[in-house]
């Protein structure tokens, strides 16, 4: 909210007020140079194309003013950082990308709302510092673990009340602090860039460090290997020649009629084979009938069992079932498997803290 306009001299001239938090915002333009950002501030990643985006915009006007403290007042909070400062008027708590953009193309004011109410204490100027980056979605999820680190100490180790500084539930402090169990290779990946979804970094993190960097490299080349697969054309298959098929075989059945009923037929020998020759008709009840040399005897169908009775053996052999499960996969293929049972149980710890909040 806008306050009253302020100098440059009367802000430099005026006292530090003994109690906290009895000074109105004050909204002054100084020169870049008289602004210093906090140390306690967690962003340190500033691409330099954007920076000079931002200066130029803010030529035609600053939209946002910074805000922070008088430096007197924020000594007087961190004593410790007193050194660290140079000579200044202003320590900011939130803008320092504005603050940059503006000394990045030599702007020569830059608007600060001058907010002493938030150095009531060391907790409450943090949290201003942390509320104003977190609530942007191109906050690097480490540097903002990095600054959730920073409040835990502050509040003790207590993360319930260091989540309600930051106005956030317990549930999402704690999942993004937990990003810090990942190694310094991993982090690295996600200030790069290159790791981004977030529930693979808290799947990772749930790993042991020395196993997160191989389980990465091997997703990012099973993900490759179903790209090539989907991407590359089948091969056309040669189509070969027919088999030739293998004649049926039968089993001659002669039956007589009820008019030959008694009288026996000439039965053909080996060595005296047919005349070929106008040969008689052939009765239609002499006529071969195939019979299958292999015929199963026949037996009463029986149906799969049901998918309540599948679920019930399945559910009483998973062991079993898993073993061979095992043996028969590949290792790229186990350990595919292994991370999606990590995601069921990332998905199991999330419903149970969700139904505990």
């Amino acid at each position: 909210m806008a306050g009253r306009r302020l100098n440059l001299a009367t802000l430099a001239g005026a006292a530090v007020e003994s109690t906290p938090g009895s000074s109105k915002p004050t909204l002054v333009h100084v020169a870049p140079d008289q602004v210093a950002p906090t140390p306690l501030n967690p962003r340190q990643d500033f691409d330099p194309v954007k920076l000079e985006e931002l200066g130029n915009s803010m030529r035609t006007g600053q939209l946002q003013p910074c805000v922070g403290i008088t430096r007197a007042r924020y000594v007087k909070l961190f004593p410790e950082h007193e050194e660290l400062l140079p000579d200044c008027r202003i320590v900011m708590a939130a803008g320092e990308r504005r603050w940059k953009a503006a000394v990045h193309v030599g702007l020569p004011t830059l608007d600060v709302h001058v907010r002493e109410d938030i150095a009531e204490s060391r907790v409450r100027f943090l949290a201003a510092v942390l509320t104003e980056n977190v609530e942007r979605s191109n906050f690097n999820y480490i540097e903002e673990a990095r600054g959730l680190q920073q409040m835990l100490e502050m509040t003790n180790g207590n993360q319930t009340q260091a989540a309600e500084k930051l106005q956030k539930s317990k549930q999402w402090f704690s999942q993004r602090i937990g990003l810090l169990r990942l190694s310094e290779e991993m982090q690295q990946l996600v200030i790069s860039g290159e790791l981004k979804a977030f529930r693979d970094m808290r799947m990772y993190s749930a790993m042991p460090p020395s196993d997160q960097l191989a389980a990465w490299k091997a997703d990012r080349m099973a993900a490759k290997q179903k790209t090539d697969r989907k991407g590359s054309p089948t091969p056309a298959r040669e189509t070969a020649a027919p088999a030739p098929k293998p004649e049926p075989t039968y089993t001659a059945v002669y039956t007589s009629s009820s008019s030959e009923a008694g009288s026996e037929q000439p039965e053909p020998r080996a060595e005296e084979p047919l005349p070929a020759e106008s040969p008689g008709p052939v009765p239609r009840e002499a006529l071969p009938v195939p019979v299958p040399r292999d015929a199963a005897p026949e037996s009463p169908e029986v149906g799969p069992p049901s998918a309540a009775k599948q679920k019930q053996a399945l559910a009483a052999n998973w062991e079993r079932w898993f073993d061979r499960l095992m043996e028969e996969l590949s290792e790229l293929d186990r350990h595919m498997l292994t991370k999606k049972l990590q995601r069921v149980m990332l998905s199991e710890t999330s419903r149970v803290e969700d139904s505990q909040a």
